[in-house]
């Protein structure tokens, strides 16, 4: 049934039109070479149920040339499916074995595995020759603003190092040049934002000589494969001295960098990439690290420009940038004290304070601000105002909407009270409040104003403060032995899964027990809200443990300080078998019907249709003559 299939075939491709000549740019080394090497698409040209043609060439084979081939072509499946194949019987006069693959496309697995040989009165093969041409058709788009991509890898056939062999079936050496596939999504992509961190830097204390650092660092970023950008600075103010290459890029492969320092026009060029070709990278990080020096007591703006990302193939990707700003002079500041406040130990009902103070300040005559805070988290219970120097000449103005979370404050001194000059943190109001319940708010100066004896407003700096109410509690959520029935002397993993349902980072204890026997603790640190899964390797071959018992199997993590709730800490969770060696169906006896089911495995490994994990007694990972050994010295063995 398969010659007239053969005789169908060749007669089919010796009445195709004949392939045009590919023209192969001649190499002193024999390769093997998928060409094109690069097929690259995108979404706004090219749909899905599109068709691309690849070659599969052997270049510059030597004397005494090659007689046969075989190669299997590799790539992800459900990117693309191969439909056709063309085989080139051309070579050695025509005078051919094979094709000795029938089916040789295998879309499923991702492959395609094909293999000719020459036969006499044809003769051996030198130079540079095309083997196969392959149509694919492309069938997954990829996501907005992403890639999809895989290799086209060119490999030899299990027992071989290369696809070509001469008439003494010798193997031929030779290269690989692989390809690649990839098709690109033209949809915009979410804009990345490019920012200075910190963000602000008015620090009085930074003086000429003295030095700090910033950094340039990126958020939402999506196929970035490298990017090029200026900052530019007062130049009279602070110059650069130092660029440090960020962890940014660096995560997704090496990376080249290139930057360049001019403090005579006061800006820094950068510009990394990384190397490979079709590296990408996505997510936030810092690209940069900058140290300036400052030279004058001044102000600079940290201007981000000239800026240029790009994805693998070159084209630019959108962003926005937010500019930093660098201030030594000594400025006027209204703030909140202490401007952070977390305490674990407080609790709803719990009463505390906050000061609103002011500092740097000369000729302060009036204030007013509005603070904003989240009632959920806090109530208001009132204030007292504090007058400056103990005057005594000024009226009050305040109001507290505990409803919405706002408190309104208006000072305004008037004669004989002379004007103030403040240089140390001077408390100019003290805010109550209650905890209303856990969580967290910003102290916010949604206004403020500083006001001179003239009535002209003072440029100042307001300090929102935060307050944080902690919940501390971790829980245990869940055990997962590896099996339930387990041969005693065999080690499984056990699986405990942990919660941190609190505010902030724990370092705490998880604890695995089978019965009152502790197997083993590990330390952990896990992150507000997030879970961990803990695996314990439990040895079964102990004193205590016998066969035909079960064993309760439960897990504890330690208490943390001021923990909420301790209810959760600690889980029991079913329990696990320990059989009789060699009882593989669980019958608590070894007799013939094990022998019969330790038959049926024989020889099968993980993954094989016949596999039985309960009959590889020494837990190798193959089921064989030492399982039968193991099961032949406890025949007879039964359960009390």
């Amino acid at each position: 049934m398969e010659k007239p299939l053969l005789l169908i075939l060749i007669l089919l491709v010796c009445c195709s039109a004949p392939m045009s000549a590919i023209k192969i740019e001649a190499q002193e080394v024999c390769v093997a070479r998928v060409y094109p090497s690069e097929n690259i698409f995108y979404t706004n040209t090219t749909s899905v149920g599109a068709t691309f043609t690849i070659s599969i060439i052997i270049e510059n084979v030597p004397e005494p040339g090659f007689y046969g081939w075989e190669f299997i072509l590799s790539w992800t499946p459900g990117v693309i499916n191969c439909t056709e194949e063309v085989i080139n019987y051309d070579l050695w006069g025509g005078n051919y074995l094979g094709p000795w693959f029938w089916d040789p496309i295998d879309n499923e697995a991702g492959q395609y595995h094909q293999s000719l040989s020459g036969k006499s009165p044809g003769e051996p093969e030198v130079g540079t020759f095309w083997l196969v041409n392959l149509t694919f058709v492309i069938v997954k788009e990829p996501s907005p603003g992403h890639v999809i991509e895989t290799e086209l890898i060119i490999s030899p056939p299990a027992g071989s190092n290369y696809i070509i062999g001469d008439i003494e079936a010798n193997e031929i050496p030779h290269e690989y040049e692989h390809g690649v596939y990839r098709y690109v999504s033209s949809i915009s992509l979410p804009e990345a934002t490019l920012e200075v961190v910190p963000h602000s830097i008015i620090n009085p204390s930074l003086v000429p000589c003295e030095e700090f650092n910033v950094s340039i660092v990126v958020s939402e970023a999506a196929n970035l494969h490298g990017f090029s950008l200026k900052v530019g600075y007062n130049a009279s103010t602070i110059e650069c001295v130092a660029v440090e290459e960020g962890d940014f890029l660096s995560n997704f492969g090496e990376t080249e960098m290139a930057y360049l320092i001019d403090n005579d026009e006061g800006f820094v060029w950068v510009s990394i990439n990384l190397t490979s070709p079709e590296a990408v990278a996505e997510g936030d990080g810092t690209l940069f690290k900058l140290t300036f020096h400052v030279l004058s007591i001044w102000e600079s703006v940290l201007d981000i420009y000239d800026v240029s990302l790009y994805d693998a193939a070159g084209f630019s990707l959108p962003y926005n940038a937010v500019d930093g700003y660098f201030n030594n002079i000594l400025m006027p500041k209204l703030y909140i004290d202490p401007p952070t406040l977390i305490d674990p130990s407080m609790k709803p009902g719990d009463q505390f304070q906050l000061n609103v103070n002011v500092a740097n300040v000369s000729d302060l005559y009036d204030f007013e601000f509005k603070l904003t805070y989240d009632t959920n988290v806090l109530n208001g219970l009132g204030i007292i105002v504090v007058p400056i120097n103990n005057e005594t000449s000024f009226n009050v103005e305040f109001k507290l909407n505990d409803t919405v979370g706002e408190i309104w404050v208006k000072v305004q001194y008037y004669p004989p009270a002379e004007p103030a000059a403040v240089a140390e943190p001077t408390t100019l109001v003290k805010l109550f409040f209650q905890v209303q319940f856990y969580g967290s708010t910003y102290i916010h100066f949604n206004e403020s104003r500083l006001s001179n004896s003239l009535g002209m407003s003072i440029t100042h700096i307001a300090e929102d403060g935060y307050v944080s109410v902690l919940r501390r509690d971790i829980a245990v959520l869940e055990i997962t032995p590896e099996m339930y029935e387990v041969y005693k002397g065999w080690e499984i993993n056990i699986t405990v899964t942990v919660k941190n349902l609190g505010d902030i980072e724990e370092t705490f204890e998880v604890i695995l027990y089978c019965n009152d026997n502790e197997i083993n603790r590990k330390t952990v640190v896990l992150a507000s809200n997030t879970s961990l899964t803990v695996v314990f390797q439990f040895d079964t071959n102990q004193a205590w443990i016998e066969p035909c018992h079960n064993y309760t199997i439960s897990a504890e993590v330690t208490e943390v300080p001021f923990e909420m709730n301790i209810t959760n800490n600690y889980l029991e969770d079913g329990q696990i078998h320990i059989k009789l060696m060699g009882d593989i169906n669980g019958d608590k006896i070894v007799n013939y019907t094990d022998a019969i089911l330790i038959g049926a495995a024989f020889g099968s490994k993980p993954g094989d249709p016949n596999w039985n994990p309960n009959a590889d007694l020494n837990k190798d990972g193959y089921v064989n003559y030492k399982d039968v050994i193991v099961l032949g010295r406890n025949f007879g063995a039964v359960c009390p």
